[in-house]
């Protein structure tokens, strides 16, 4: 007998607190299983014949060990051979794993029969129902462990903010795994869990032969001062996989707890695959256990009541319920002692210990880890290698490939270069150099009961998922969703928080998202606080339990203000908010929220994406699978995906955003600068000048100033006079467009907030704002200028001795202002004694 030397492993599963290891298992007979074998299935080389597979000596229980990394290796491989990759795979092997360790038949077993396929009609999954404290997921055909898993991070967070959580799910196409996993990452955080799984109808109701049930397995852990116990517990007398795993090594199961086709009697796994299995205790008590649990399980939260097997619609239930609810102090110590009172009770003649749910499986778990080795039974374990050999790496960009089953780094490309070429490729027979647009509302289905990706393009079109995957990728996230608008966009953020929860937002903001926030948001019981985000002690006290969505614009608009986008993170993950960050000034070229700690990083399309000002939409770049879940959501339940051709011409747009952007930089600064010399300027707003209060922090976490500034006169008919007498600068809201403009925020993009609001966050009527294009700069320069000196020659001031570029000391600057503050004076005393 040989084992392999134990290594030491890094913890890859949610395994228990440690417990006090007691006298170690007998060692099971194993068979030696060679490494040029092992090689060979994992990496595909070609060897003798004789070491193509791993090879063993057959025993009697038939069972080989393995070292737990290589075991977990050769299973993320096989995993791959299924389509998962990244996130997913680690979470589909962490459950798995859990099982294996445990001996429960939850485990590997799920690769090798093919119960973790996926449909290729799968959809991400999304939350179709939500509340302050429950969730409805609908999985979209998604891997059940997937789902789940996800279902148990909301139930947690739910319950960290109300004292509970309900989650549940439906349309999960695979198995689960072993609910225990799920209870105990529950309780791990304190919180009591119940878990809930419906299945197929394996089982039938005590008195039947016909298979009605799932096993339907009941998961509950209870937090204690020494770690959760956890009960893991199938309603049937003996689980499907483990029928499945039976069958694969060739033996029989144990007497009594399955019938055949006839409702026989039978201990053949083939013939109980083709009958029922009895439910646990053989009773009406398991019987109608399994009944609650498919009530629970099944039409509570969505799924199929009827005819599961063909529906593929199987559903899950997670609580997460805080026991300090009741008001009881020190549970977790009580729940210990409760169970110590359990452990210490007498014992019959020949028990040597009473064991607690879980404890065997945990001990056995523990023991595994410290040894590092595994047994498994041979065949599954060669059928798993078989699977693993199959894999082949995918390339990724610059030659790179995949390595030990884990994503390479995609090439780390520059702005620029990233700009054009997105590392994903599109489905194009015909590799046309411009993606194609698909200019259609529906798509047609292979038959009434098969689906494919793509039905009805409010849902998704294939023109969308290429704008879409492509500022995922620009941005660092997760994913990424094409609105109509902008204000769209701002509006499925808005849409994150309930009744009762509060949305903090800065003082100075884009004027349509400060009527959403006052005006509409509100009406749906939503509270709104506005605050000077450069006060990071005014942000810390604004932002509360009950804040959901803390929203931040970066530069602002229209004062140019800067806030400290990591630090505001900081405070708000801290109370449990989500951060976003209106980053439509600066774009992903200048500036990624997401890498600076935001969870959300919005962009309006019209803006500099499209460049042309002949489109109008919004961008949402999301951090987090469940994060997207939800904006995906609100995105399809309320039609608001951007149209296929406007979803083309931002894409083409995207192309040219560096050379546009960096043109367009240039010229904002020439031009600030130009308007900081000059003597009818009061204050210029860009954090491109050395002399904004906040420009360290701007350069900081930004790679440029952007395209948009503004300045102040003082008088409300000089400004007026630049605006309407400038040629170049068309007079239009927005900004981003390659032709510059101008504007008077006060009277346009922001008139919606009432004067008084204005005067409050400091938006005086005489501000103008200039969105630089990307026109030569020096005939820009010349336009101002002529405007400037009309409006000096209106006011009856000279400004002769200024050159054209208006380049001035600052002494004479300030020589020349007194000059006419005197001339003024002396015009007005004149017109007076008249």
């Amino acid at each position: 007998i040989r084992c392999f030397s134990p290594t030491p492993m890094r913890r890859v599963c949610a395994a228990p607190r440690r417990i006090a290891v007691q006298k170690p298992p007998r060692r099971t007979p194993v068979a030696r299983v060679s490494f040029a074998g092992l090689a060979a299935a994992l990496f595909g080389r070609q060897g003798r014949p004789e070491e193509a597979m791993p090879t063993s000596e057959p025993t009697k229980e038939g069972n080989v060990v393995v070292q737990i990394e290589e075991l977990k290796d050769i299973a993320r491989r096989a995993i791959q051979t299924y389509g998962y990759r990244g996130n997913e795979v680690d979470d589909i092997l962490d459950v798995l794993m859990y099982a294996q360790l445990r001996g429960n038949n939850q485990g590997i077993i799920k690769v090798t029969t093919n119960a973790i396929a996926r449909p290729a009609d799968a959809m991400p999954m999304e939350i179709e129902h939500e509340t302050q404290v429950s969730a409805r997921i609908n999985g979209k055909k998604q891997p059940g462990m997937v789902v789940l898993k996800r279902a148990t991070e909301l139930a947690i967070k739910k319950a960290q903010r109300h004292g509970v959580g309900i989650v549940g799910t439906n349309h999960t196409f695979t198995s689960t795994g072993a609910l225990g996993y799920y209870a105990e990452r529950v309780a791990n955080d304190g919180f009591i869990a119940l878990v809930f799984a419906q299945s197929p109808e394996y089982v039938a109701p005590y008195g039947s032969k016909e298979p009605v049930f799932g096993t339907n397995p009941i998961g509950i852990a209870i937090p204690t001062a020494e770690g959760p116990i956890v009960m893991d517990m199938a309603t049937s007398a003996y689980a499907y996989f483990g029928l499945l795993e039976a069958r694969t090594a060739g033996r029989s199961i144990p007497d009594n707890v399955a019938y055949d086709s006839e409702g026989n009697p039978t201990t053949d796994p083939v013939k109980a695959l083709e009958g029922a299995i009895r439910v646990f205790d053989r009773s009406y008590k398991g019987s109608n256990l399994a009944l609650m649990v498919e009530m629970l399980a099944g039409p509570l939260v969505g799924a199929a009541t009827q005819d599961k097997s063909t529906s593929k619609n199987w559903g899950n239930l997670v609580c997460a319920i805080d026991p300090k609810l009741l008001g009881t102090e020190d549970f977790e110590s009580k729940a210990r002692q409760v169970a110590q009172r359990v452990k210490n009770a007498e014992k019959l003649p020949g028990v040597e210990e009473i064991l607690l749910p879980g404890e065997r499986g945990s001990r056995s778990a523990q023991q595994h880890i410290e040894s590092g080795i595994l047994p498994i039974e041979q065949k599954l374990f060669n059928d798993l290698t078989k699977l693993a050999a199959k894999f082949v790496p995918e390339e990724v960009g610059n030659g790179a490939t995949e390595n030990n089953g884990k994503e390479e780094k995609k090439p780390h490309y520059k702005a620029a270069t990233a700009l054009l070429h997105p590392t994903f490729k599109t489905e194009d027979p015909f590799n046309a150099s411009s993606p194609p647009l698909y200019q259609t509302a529906t798509f047609g289905q292979p038959s009434s009961t098969t689906f494919l990706k793509y039905d009805y393009t409010r849902s998704g079109n294939p023109t969308r998922d290429v704008l879409e995957m492509h500022m995922a990728e620009l941005e660092g996230a997760d994913r990424a969703f094409a609105f109509t608008s902008g204000m769209a966009a701002v509006t499925a953020i808005a849409r994150l928080a309930g009744v009762g929860e509060k949305i903090v937002t800065g003082n100075d903001i884009y004027g349509g998202t400060s009527r959403l926030l006052s005006q509409v948001v509100p009406k749906q019981g939503v509270v709104v606080e506005n605050v000077d985000m450069t006060d990071l002690v005014a942000v810390e006290k604004a932002i509360t339990d009950n804040t959901r969505v803390v929203l931040i614009e970066s530069p602002t608009n229209p004062r140019m203000e800067i806030t400290d986008i990591r630090k505001v993170c900081e405070i708000a993950h801290r109370m449990g908010a989500i951060v976003a960050v209106d980053n439509s000034i600066m774009t992903a070229v200048f500036q990624l929220p997401i890498n600076l700690g935001a969870d959300i990083s919005m962009s309006s399309a019209t803006k500099f994406i499209g460049g042309h000002s002949d489109i109008t939409g919004g961008i949402l770049a999301v951090k987090g699978e469940k994060l997207a879940s939800q904006i995906y959501f609100h995105q399809n339940a309320e039609g608001t995906g951007l149209a296929p051709f406007d979803c083309w011409l931002s894409a083409r747009g995207i192309k040219t955003m560096s050379v546009r952007m960096e043109r367009q930089n240039y010229n904002a600064m020439r031009i600030a600068e130009y308007l900081e010399r000059h003597p009818l300027v009061k204050q210029v707003n860009f954090p491109g000048l050395t002399s904004h209060p906040q420009h360290k922090l701007h350069c900081s976490q930004a790679t440029g100033c952007g395209s948009v500034l503004s300045f102040i006169t003082g008088d409300v008919d000089v400004s007026r006079h630049l605006v309407d007498n400038t040629k170049l600068f068309k007079i239009t809201v927005s900004f981003g467009n390659v032709n510059s403009l101008i504007s008077m925020p006060c009277f346009m993009s922001h008139a919606s907030i009432p004067a008084e609001v204005r005067a409050a966050r400091g938006l005086p009527d005489d501000l103008v704002r200039i969105a630089a294009g990307i026109e030569d700069v020096d005939d820009l320069l010349d336009d101002l200028d002529a405007a400037f000196k009309g409006a000096a020659k209106m006011k009856g001031m000279s400004l002769d001795t200024m050159s054209s570029n208006g380049r001035v000391s600052a002494r004479e600057q300030e020589l020349m202002r007194r000059i006419m503050e005197l001339e003024q004076k002396i015009a007005n005393l004149s017109s007076s004694s008249n």
